[in-house]
């Protein structure tokens, strides 16, 4: 069975409709909206039901729900990453140390408190651009879905990658900052209201 065309015209009909049965005929149906042709074709033929544009655009939103944005499989929570609290302990301790104050430069600080806290190298790149270098960094740092997840819960050494411009931050360049467990986080500064629109990335 094939439709051959939903891109109607509300002043014209319908003529003819294909099928392994035959041909039927809609011209006694008057005028047909795009919409109303998904009914018309789901009132004929019970299976396959077809959806409207607006029902799979909602079908595809809710499934992204489980996805981080940027990734593309499903990622797991929190407790099935496999957090480790040795190296997330130093991590946080060596960012809230080495943290002065707001200028800009929050991936250089969080990059050069992984490289003292003997988690990976110093890689150039944008704060944005750490959530990639982050990802191939396996060995130490794990991402994790944020779904109902408080980000200000979050426990020592977390890293949190937001993309340009999410949440007020940087159109340019993002940001990134390492979680101290106890709701705030350090870069080159210290944020005491952790935001909302991260990609998590747990030491492990």
């Amino acid at each position: 069975m094939s439709l051959l065309n939903f891109n109607i015209d509300n002043t014209k009909y319908l003529r003819d409709f294909s099928s392994s049965s035959g041909s039927i005929d809609m011209s006694s149906y008057g005028s047909l909206s795009s919409g109303n042709i998904f009914n018309l074709y789901n009132t004929l033929y019970s299976k396959p039901v077809l959806k409207s544009n607006s029902s799979i655009w909602t079908s595809s939103q809710n499934r992204k729900l489980l996805y981080n944005t940027g990734s593309s499989k499903i990622l797991p929570s929190l407790k099935e990453a496999g957090y480790n609290a040795k190296k997330g302990n130093r991590l946080a301790s060596i960012a809230a140390q080495n943290a002065k104050d707001f200028t800009g430069q929050c991936a250089t600080y969080v990059k050069n408190a992984i490289q003292e806290a003997g988690m990976g190298k110093y890689i150039k790149g944008d704060a944005y651009e750490c959530a990639n270098i982050l990802k191939r960094n396996k060995e130490n740092f794990k991402e994790i879905s944020t779904k109902g997840l408080d980000l200000s819960s979050l426990p020592k050494g977390c890293a949190l990658v937001y993309d340009r411009g999410v949440s007020n931050y940087s159109s340019d360049s993002g940001h990134i900052e390492i979680t101290l467990g106890n709701g705030k986080a350090a870069s080159d500064g210290i944020t005491n209201n952790i935001r909302p629109g991260a990609r998590v990335f747990i030491p492990v």
